[in-house]
């Protein structure tokens, strides 16, 4: 039998015997082979002209380069389990720093190695700081190069498979639609040409459309929010902190326990009132036995009733003569008894147990899975325990800037990282199965930043606070996010503002729960979308429905059906194949000129619906018949007042008119 050292050897052998041929077979080709010679000198002149573009820092050219890089590795397999990952990672390192020493000609392959490592790393943000401090200044701007046209390409490719098609609604650019339908789309291509030249950018107008036919009423799809914040009004212990349904419970049950402690201590301070009254009456007691003798055994009684149930039972052993027997009817008995054996009165709980943060005692839950939900999520670090002043300090600055979206920027980013490890966990899984996550779609390739990257969003100034509230955001969430401070710039924050600010809808809940009226105190800045049909209590970020666009005269409405944060679109109208989805991102029911005002001001548009047509030509013609009257009211003779001055004139006799008798 032959041993595993033999074929050991034997295969080193063979494999050195292989790459000794191969060296020799390459070497005799060099030297006799014209062709072969000729591919060589283009492929180093190629390497070259490579390595010099990205040495000039032409952007063109390093993006040039990037793409047929990311081509070149377009059908390479990247492992799945964590062991292969770690394999697999290290190998594309080494290779890369071996490229690198090989020098300039050969970074661009240095750069795809390291590409192709920061693919399977954990953690992309903290290895690209790595590579910035490590890898010459050429090679990382190659890898910075391939990470954006990676981006450029997902994106060409994210509304070809976002939204599912399960949720019955389709992303298109309204531009290539109205083109289509214009008789002169060529005209209008022409003149997108020319305006390209001149350095314009045509951006498209995207919007959801319906890929099926709805009745009105009907659900066209269902939706979780991404991250929810409640209103501060409503964070008063009434709604869950995850998913905004009400817990009535939690506040009744706060009233409780606040009624009980005050009953508490009213009896504390009751019982020891009386216990001073019965110690100053023993206090008399005792002084009168030492002036005089006991005239009635009632008194020795009457004794015991200011002593204690053991006390008393005591002294009645003790002593026959001066102590009245105790029965179980005698006034003595009864007392004592009460105070020893009888358990206390509680007050039966009318609400069941409220789930709360247990450090924090600040927020409350629905359920232990939205508890454990919000905690993987966010509030392992936003929690303001005594313990975290990090997390207190960032809270009070949100409270003072009276901005929800500091709050739900934090909440985002760990939203991002939580919902990256699910996905990581559930594909390491299917790979140990042997099979594919059935859950797991073409969409599942973007991350939720990918995903808020395709949203439209206000341009905002940076206001007073921001940089505070940034600084105190890096260092609160820097531990758990490793890298954020450095990917996180001030541009960046802003930009998110200008999504939420954007995008955000105002979440209605329950109409049988009360919510507190907004104060000076619990006022917020934010923008929100809300066609005011019911009482909001938080706001949320939709991946789906961001994409709905304005109408005063909707199509559709965001419900919520469950009185939670999950929205559901409902048909307002009959809806066919094809039709685009519209909501009403203000209160329909105000008058034109307040909805354009708001709308202009708001989001910077100004709405050309039919329903505004209607009321704007409306409002003009009644300006226009007020106008006549007004005209019609000047101009009449019958209806011009005299003066003052007119009215005089003529109650006096004119001077240069003369009488018949003056002129005989």
């Amino acid at each position: 039998m032959v041993s595993g050292k033999t074929v050991a050897i034997a295969a080193t052998v063979t494999a050195a015997v292989a790459g000794l041929s191969y060296i020799a077979y390459f070497d005799y080709k060099r030297r006799h082979d014209r062709t072969f010679r000729r591919k060589l000198k283009r492929d180093r002149k190629k390497a070259q002209k490579k390595a010099d573009d990205v040495s000039k820092s032409s952007p063109d050219a390093i993006n040039d380069i990037a793409l047929e890089l990311l081509n070149e590795i377009a059908n390479d397999k990247l492992p799945v389990s964590a062991e292969d990952k770690e394999k697999f990672f290290l190998a594309q390192v080494s290779k890369g720093e071996t490229m690198c020493g090989a020098g300039p000609s050969a970074y661009p392959l240095a750069a795809c190695h390291f590409f192709q490592a920061l693919k399977v790393y954990p953690n992309p943000v903290e290895l690209v700081m790595i590579y910035q401090k490590t890898t010459p200044t050429e090679v990382f701007k190659l890898v910075m190069a391939m990470m954006a046209q990676e981006v450029r390409q997902k994106q060409m490719r994210y509304f070809d498979v976002f939204p599912p098609p399960e949720k019955n609604v389709q992303i298109k650019d309204k531009n290539k639609i109205d083109a289509k339908a214009d008789s002169k789309a060529k005209e209008k291509k022409a003149a997108s040409a020319e305006s390209d030249k001149s350095g314009d950018v045509v951006v498209p107008s995207r919007a959801l459309f319906s890929i099926k036919s709805f009745d009105e009423g009907e659900s066209i799809y269902e939706e979780e929010a991404v991250v929810s914040t409640l209103l501060p009004r409503a964070q008063n212990g009434q709604f869950c902190d995850n998913c905004m349904k009400a817990v009535p419970n939690a506040a009744q049950q706060r009233t409780e326990e606040t009624t009980d402690k005050s009953e508490t201590a009213e009896k504390a301070e009751s019982e020891e009132a009386d216990s001073a009254e019965k110690i100053e009456r023993a206090d008399d007691k005792e002084e009168k036995e030492t002036s005089g003798p006991i005239e009635e055994k009632k008194d020795d009684a009457a004794e015991t009733t200011e002593k204690s149930f053991a006390e008393v039972a005591k002294e009645a052993a003790a002593s026959d003569e001066n102590t009245t027997p105790l029965t179980e009817g005698s006034e003595v008995f009864v007392e004592s008894k009460e105070e020893i054996d009888s358990p206390k009165e509680t007050k039966p709980s009318t609400v069941s147990n409220v789930i709360d943060c247990e450090k924090c005692h600040k927020v409350v839950y629905c359920s232990e899975k939205c508890r454990q939900d919000a905690y993987d999520a966010y509030h392992q670090f936003l929690c303001a325990n005594s313990d975290n002043t990090q997390a207190r300090e960032f809270a009070e600055l949100a409270k003072e800037s009276h901005e929800l979206a500091p709050i739900l920027i934090a909440k985002f980013f760990g939203v991002l990282v939580d919902r990256e490890k699910k996905k990581e966990l559930a594909r390491a899984l299917g790979s140990l199965s042997g099979s594919k996550n059935a859950d797991e779609s073409d969409a599942d390739e973007y991350t939720v930043w990918e995903h808020l990257e395709c949203m439209r969003y206000l341009e905002l100034i940076p206001s007073a606070t921001d940089a505070a509230i940034l600084d105190k955001l890096g260092k609160l969430i820097s531990t758990n996010v490793p890298g954020f401070t450095e990917f996180i710039s001030g541009d960046r924050y802003t930009m998110l503002k200008g999504k939420l600010d954007y995008n955000a809808y105002a979440v209605h809940g329950s109409a049988d729960i009360e919510v507190p009226a907004e104060t000076e105190a619990t006022h917020v800045s934010d923008t929100i979308r809300d066609d005011h049909s019911a009482t909001p209590v938080g706001i949320s970020l939709y991946l789906i429905s961001s994409h709905i666009t304005h109408s005063c005269d909707p199509n559709v409405q965001i419900v919520f059906p469950d009185s939670t944060s999950k929205a559901a679109i409902k048909a307002l109208k009959p809806i066919a194949k094809g039709d685009e989805l519209r909501v009403s991102f203000v209160d329909t029911s105000l008058d034109v000129e307040t909805r354009q005002k708001l709308l202009k001001n708001t989001y910077r548009f100004t709405c050309e619906c039919d329903k505004c047509k209607t009321d704007l030509a409306a409002v003009a013609a009644n300006k226009n018949e007020a106008d006549k009257e007004d005209s019609n009211a000047a101009g009449s003779p019958e209806k011009q007042q005299p003066s003052e001055t007119e009215k005089q004139e003529a109650d006096e006799p004119a001077e240069h008119e003369s009488s018949p008798e003056d002129e005989n």
